[in-house]
């Protein structure tokens, strides 16, 4: 049977349409009207954020981004949106064909960042994952103490970027700035930016945060320069100039469900470290400090894997030296002779020899990372020290602005107690990392008589106002006039802190117990609450330093892990004794005993 040239004509043109509604030349307001359709990814392998398998299967922070946005049309809006993945090689190739291309369904997805030199060419979504670089270069390459001194130090190295990327452009400004001619070296890759640096000594470079953090967890052969990080405005997908699909992206990234997702993911592919650490930075928190800190637990984690090896090393070297000499001992009354007896002298010094020598290595080896470690202290010093000026200015221009409160309106007045409550924060923060220090180095003042029953007084009334906030009652049972030798700052610090980890760890409505008792020439203070308790492995972990414990607090308050490290430093200083009892679901007491004076 033959048909109709107008239904030959009316079938071409259904078809046609089919195909145009569908697929990578679908628009966003298309897919609306049709309730299905699909889009394409163009993609390449970025370890963590996206990682291909050798059976093609796909995984990653960017690939479960993307399949949460489908279940987000689906569940929000019933659309059904089908995702078509394709792989590109590089940058450049994922770049060049949504830049050109006119399809206005095709998306890129490679971490890419946002510049203004871009924005002329593609449209960008809104930024799902912090554009924080960091520049780094081998262990054995000098240590930068002021920007100025980089033409000098490293005039001879080689940059390695990959090209056209952002790591690329910073280096060229870095050149550029600092009027330095050194040549920069390009490889395919962002993945392989850090092995490159890792194994070859006088090279340098941008790589982004998340993997120089796990760089670090793998113990490369990298260190950071602190002083030329960038913070660019985020990782953002692309699209055609012409597209209209950022609209429901950006929906979606602003969305309770993407924020869920995201944080799950952070943990699942970067750990809880990263996590913390892009919360701490995305809270305002100065990233140079917070990058530091971090570091800092990974040296402070490396000195004692280094401890442990060398006491090993230094117990199989003791029972080998016993060995040998009960060996050449027995040797000696067996044979009785002389041959036997300067044998048995020449091999016992050649294994003096070899323990000497195993041993400069190991106090070779604990000297650089003591070296590191007081470069690191060293840096914090100064650093928290010239952050203070711009802090006490801050706090100091507020105060001044709230003498004149006749002359502000509400709004005004807020934004001034605003900044005077955060410049106060920021201050105790770097008072406590000044702290850290001051306890490391072991130096104390002249201790005094000091009356402990007026130091817990003056805590509990620091902290009534907190306590209300929460509705918790401290219950007070204080013996009058306690006194002990010691020093007013250290017994303040560890009784503010060990209150405030009571309230922070309470629920609400509950009750945190403090009394203090003379008894058999010590002065005994308990601190007790109703909170989550303590699992034993926290027991075993709460006094190391920036050691963050499973329990969290009931109101969100945050932990930098510092405090209860500082409180066991100054009761050791004090010369006293601190203890804790403590079960999961049970509450905690912390104890502390002093000697009466």
């Amino acid at each position: 049977m033959i048909k109709s040239p107008n239904i030959i004509w009316l079938t071409a043109f259904l078809i046609a349409y089919s195909f145009l509604s569908s697929g990578s030349d679908l628009s966003w307001e298309t897919f609306q009207k049709n309730e299905q359709g699909e889009i394409t990814i163009y993609y390449r392998n970025t370890d963590p954020f996206l990682i291909v398998h050798e059976n093609g299967t796909l995984r990653g922070l960017e690939y479960e981004m993307l399949v949460g946005f489908k279940y987000y049309l689906q569940n929000k809006y019933g659309y059904n949106l089908k995702l078509n993945w394709k792989k590109k090689n590089n940058f450049r190739e994922i770049y060049a064909y949504i830049r050109d291309s006119s399809q206005i369904g095709d998306l890129g997805l490679d971490i890419i960042s946002k510049i203004p030199e871009r924005e002329k060419e593609v449209k960008f979504s809104a930024p799902y994952f912090p554009d924080i670089q960091v520049f780094i270069t081998n262990r054995k390459a000098p240590t930068l103490t002021s920007r100025k001194d980089f033409s000098t130090l490293f005039s001879e190295y080689q940059g390695i970027a990959v090209p056209a990327t952002t790591y690329d452009i910073y280096l060229r400004e870095l050149r550029d700035k600092h009027n330095v001619d050194f040549n920069i070296t390009h490889i395919n890759s962002s993945n392989d930016i850090i092995q490159t640096i890792a194994t070859n000594a006088n090279t340098f470079g941008y790589v982004d945060l998340p993997s120089y953090i796990l760089a670090l967890n793998k113990n490369q052969n990298i260190k950071r320069q602190n002083l030329l990080s960038k913070k660019g405005f985020g990782y953002c997908l692309i699209f055609n100039i012409n597209s209209d699909w950022h609209t429901p992206f950006n929906e979606y990234l602003a969305s309770e469900e993407f924020e869920i997702l995201k944080t799950k993911g952070i943990r699942k592919y970067l750990g809880d470290d990263v996590n913390q650490l892009i919360h701490s930075i995305a809270e305002g928190e100065n990233e140079d400090v917070v990058l530091l800190q971090e570091e800092k637990k990974f040296i402070n984690h490396e000195l004692d894997e280094k401890e442990k090896q060398a006491a090993e090393q230094n117990h199989v070297q003791n029972i080998l030296l016993i060995s040998i000499v009960l060996v050449l001992t027995i040797a000696y009354f067996l044979y009785n002779s002389n041959r036997v007896k300067s044998k048995a002298n020449e091999i016992l010094t050649k294994h003096r020899q070899m323990i000497e020598q195993q041993n400069i290595l190991l106090s070779r080896r604990n000297e650089e990372l003591v070296s590191r470690d007081e470069e690191k202290n060293n840096f914090i010093h100064i650093l928290s020290h010239d952050l203070r000026a711009p802090i006490n200015n801050i706090t100091g221009l507020s105060q001044i602005l709230t003498m004149s409160k006749e002359d502000l309106n509400a709004d005004q007045l807020r934004m001034i107690e605003h900044i005077a409550t955060e410049s106060s924060r920021l201050n105790k923060m770097v008072t406590r990392i000044l702290d850290i220090e001051k306890i490391e180095s072991k130096t104390s003042e002249q201790f005094e008589r000091i009356n402990l029953s007026q130091i817990l007084l003056h805590v509990i009334g620091n902290y009534q106002t907190q306590a209300l906030s929460k509705k918790i009652e401290i219950v007070t049972d204080l013996a009058n006039e306690i006194a002990v030798l010691g020093d007013e700052q250290y017994l303040f610090h560890v009784f503010e802190n060990l209150l405030s980890n009571a309230i922070k760890f309470s629920p609400h409505g509950k009750k945190v117990y403090v009394n203090l008792v003379a008894q058999n020439h010590l002065a005994i203070a308990n601190i007790s609450d109703e909170g989550p308790g303590m699992t034993a492995s926290d027991q075993q972990n709460m006094f190391k330093k920036f050691q963050v414990l499973t329990a969290k607090a009931t109101a969100g308050e945050r932990s930098t892990g510092l405090g209860l490290s500082i409180v066991d430093k100054y009761i050791g200083l004090l010369g006293g004794e601190l203890s804790c009892d403590s079960e999961p679901n049970k509450g905690t007491t912390f104890t502390v005993k002093l000697s009466l004076v």
